[in-house]
């Protein structure tokens, strides 16, 4: 069943990219808000399917669904207000639920924390350098990139814990790249200056990939197990 709806999230991404490059507003709000369910059931299909891991499953999902908010709150914003505000807090706390699932499912180390800065050094040096006009939000994005390069990290944290479990894993991390390329593309869409209208339908596919990804991951057979499990 889930690869029934990860099918009809591309199909409706398809239409909300057509809708989006003709300007029908109405239509891409529709299908961006229908786009990020088919992702939210996907995820559901699988939480439900699998009976093991409900901590790591459940907080995937809690994840899941703030990102569907957040998609709908960005959808809705019209100049930056208190909706893109609302957006990125709703984004955040996906990355906090994502984060909360990886840490319970590989115990937190030093390097994570060196990868985490490093990955963080990297999105401050586009923050400063690039040409961008923030409109005061400069703060707010700064604290949401520390929070998503934190969960990057721990996604890739899971390759110590990926025997048996292979695919689920590199779905995870596959899902987790694309999603910090995709709010890169975001922020380049949103506060770039003369930027083409095509980074934004680039974006949604790498988004929606990711979220396919991550969402995918829920139903595969040997999911992730609790570190504490693993410990011999």
């Amino acid at each position: 069943m889930y690869l029934i709806l990860e099918i009809l999230m591309m199909i409706s991404l398809a239409g909300l990219i057509a809708v989006f490059q003709n300007d029908l507003i109405g239509w891409t709000i529709l299908l961006k808000s229908l786009t990020s369910l088919f992702f939210v059931l996907a995820g559901l299909c699988g939480y439900i399917k699998r009976k093991q891991n409900k901590k790591i499953s459940g907080n995937m999902i809690l994840a899941l669904f703030c990102s569907m908010a957040g998609d709908v709150f960005l959808a809705l914003d019209k100049n930056e207000g208190i909706l893109f505000v609302l957006g990125v807090v709703s984004f955040a706390l996906a990355h906090v639920m994502f984060s909360i699932a990886f840490c319970r499912a590989s115990v937190i180390k030093k390097a994570d924390f060196v990868g985490m800065f490093l990955i963080f050094g990297v999105e401050m040096l586009i923050l400063c350098v690039g040409n961008f006009d923030f409109q005061g939000l400069f703060p707010v994005l700064t604290g949401y990139a520390a929070v998503i390069s934190f969960m990057v990290m721990k996604a890739f944290s899971l390759w110590r814990c990926r025997q048996g479990r292979e695919r689920a894993v590199s779905m995870i991390i596959a899902g987790s790249i694309l999603f910090l390329l995709s709010d890169i593309l975001l922020l380049f869409w949103l506060f770039g200056i003369g930027m083409p209208k095509e980074i934004q339908s680039v974006n949604w596919l790498l988004y929606y990939l990711a979220q396919g990804c991550l969402s995918a991951s829920l139903s595969e057979k040997n999911f992730i197990v609790p570190f504490v499990k693993r410990q011999e």
